[in-house]
């Protein structure tokens, strides 16, 4: 363990022997404060209003709080800030936990019979709604997916979403609800695959599954109600994973998200401070969007929830072959020409405009990229983008040239990656070669751009991946190949680098005096036992500013 550290500043508030009005003095613990000389402590103070007061030994801390102080001992538990998650799906993940499901890979035959049942028990008129199907399996089942839709439900629109989210499953009410029906109006980030005739096949990618969910759930009370109970329950379950800090990167403000997390901060129900975005629509002019966007923007530093963040696609995925790649797909795809360098949802002067505009209406720029050339064209916009507006970040980056590694440190942007299991498998890198060739031995390259200088953040993506941060932990040390180094770096990805790209670094991402009591309670130290371990680690605890908003272990109660 490295040295214990007394901080001084924060025991001289209890100068005189005075002590503040309920304090509360966690003791018998082990704090991992993740301060700049990265020091471990046993006790912390929190004042009356969430604030860490003290940090140091038991001993200075009790004897400077004073008798009156609230003392909480943790038994020698660990003591972590409270994990921050960067790229998450809060409001989606409720509302895709409630959809009819469907299991990816089924067979014909299996799609039908949910089908059928997910149409059975919904509201007559409504919309039949189902997430899960693999696009890819359910095209080489059916080559005109449409006609499954149809049959069975030939009057009620139908819309069952992917399990990446890039696409959809639709019917033709859907389709014709949404203009896709018919070749010549697909617009921009919109993929409509066409069947007989040049018809639409049922299937819709990247942008288009979009505007069918703003048809599926337009703004209504019922609808908005719904949001929040799906907020509520999707908070409930980041604080049970020690995530006090996120950021949404759905954003689709046409159906009123953003209001439910400004409604569960006015009524005292969010246990999460949130730095959230705005999704841009590539089929919507950019003067329209800024006009509305700049009126919902707001960037209280005092608040729990911001919406001050712009989240732009620049290409869509590697399994798709949509990410945008310097150079093309493996030729055994058999791409249509014009195609084996994957999609790019803007026009690149488009993209480097929305930049330019966005960052200088205050917006911080986050960019979803997975293939090499979107990174690039990413790292461009960053270029031209206002600075002060920023760090601005890229999220997912699957590839990477190695000569725009050093950039990130240059244009001080944050390299945002989702490193799962799922991701880093074995048979996923497999089944990316497919796509990429021996282009996956550059997949994620975590360790490389740690080493160039770019601050590094994990995410999870959560509803599209695995939530868990100790999870994502042991996964990113232990990788074989583009891993971080160890976990301590790893904690910093997930703690006090992402408090840095939601700009609250002065108030969150380590336990300092003055800075608010954000913090997680673990059963076991994570720094001490085998990293094969790290995963099964309990979190017993999640204090937001000095409340405890998850205490399974019951260390908080009255």
């Amino acid at each position: 363990m490295k040295h214990l550290c007394a901080v001084a500043a924060g025991l001289a508030g209890f100068a005189g022997g005075a002590a503040w009005a309920e304090t509360l003095v966690l003791t018998n613990a082990v704090i991992y404060t993740v301060d700049e000389e990265r020091s471990w402590a046993e006790a912390l103070a929190i004042d009356e209003t969430g604030v860490i007061a003290a940090v140091g030994s038991e001993a200075e801390v009790l004897a400077a709080a004073g008798k009156d102080a609230e003392i909480v001992n943790l038994g020698g538990r660990m003591v972590l800030p409270g994990f921050q998650d960067i790229h998450l799906h809060a409001v989606e993940a409720g509302v895709n936990a409630v959809l009819c499901p469907f299991e990816p890979f089924d067979t014909l035959a299996g799609y039908k019979a949910t089908v059928r049942g997910c149409a059975e028990n919904g509201d007559t008129g409504a919309w039949v709604l189902g997430a899960g199907v693999n696009m890819v399996n359910l095209l080489d089942l059916h080559g005109n997916p449409v006609e499954v839709l149809d049959e069975i439900s030939p009057d009620q629109p139908v819309m069952i979403l992917d399990d990446i989210g890039h696409g959809a499953w639709a019917n033709s009410p859907a389709l014709q609800a949404a203009g896709y029906g018919t070749a010549e109006n697909a617009a921009n980030g919109n993929i409509i695959l066409r069947g007989p005739g040049g018809q639409p096949n049922g299937v819709v990618l990247e942008n288009a599954p979009r505007n069918l969910r703003t048809l599926a759930f337009p703004p209504t009370r019922d609808n908005l109600e719904f949001a929040y109970g799906s907020l509520l329950n999707a908070a409930a379950e980041l604080n049970a994973n020690g995530i006090t800090s996120v950021s949404d990167a759905g954003g689709y403000w046409p159906q009123g998200h953003h209001q439910v997390w400004d409604w569960a901060e006015q009524a005292g129900e969010l246990t999460l401070r949130a730095s959230n975005a705005f999704y841009i629509y590539p089929d919507r002019p950019l003067e329209e969007q800024l006009s509305e966007l700049k009126a919902l923007y707001h960037n209280d530093p005092d608040r729990l929830v911001r919406f001050n963040v712009a989240k732009i696609y620049v290409d869509g995925i590697l399994s798709q072959a949509t990410g945008a790649l310097l150079k093309p797909y493996e030729a055994g795809l058999d791409l249509p020409e014009g195609e084996e360098y994957g999609y790019l949802y803007f026009e690149k002067e488009a993209l480097m405009r929305a930049a330019r505009e966005l960052s200088a209406a205050g917006f911080q720029l986050h960019f979803h990229v997975t293939g090499d050339y979107g990174a690039r064209l990413a790292l461009d916009a960053i270029a031209q983008a206002a600075p002060e507006a920023g760090p601005h970040r890229l999220t997912h980056l699957y590839l990477v040239d190695p000569e725009d590694y050093p950039r990130f440190s240059e244009l001080g942007a944050i390299a945002d990656l989702q490193l799962a299991p799922s991701a880093v498998s074995k048979d996923y890198e497999a089944f990316m070669a497919e796509f990429i060739g021996d282009r996956t031995d550059f997949l994620l390259p975590a360790e490389a751009l740690l080493e160039a200088g770019a601050t590094v953040t994990l995410s999870s993506d959560w509803d599209a991946d695995e939530l868990n941060p100790l999870i994502k932990i042991e996964t990113a040390v232990s990788r074989e190949r583009n891993g971080l180094p160890d976990v301590a770096t790893a904690i910093e990805a997930m703690t006090i680098n992402p408090a840095v790209a939601l700009r609250h670094d002065d108030r969150t991402g380590s336990l300092e005096p003055g800075k608010f009591a954000d913090l997680v309670v673990l059963n076991e130290n994570i720094l001490e036992i085998p990293l094969d371990s790290i995963s099964g680690v309990a979190v017993e605890a999640t204090l937001l500013q000095g409340e405890a908003v998850f205490d399974d272990a019951g260390l908080f109660s009255e």
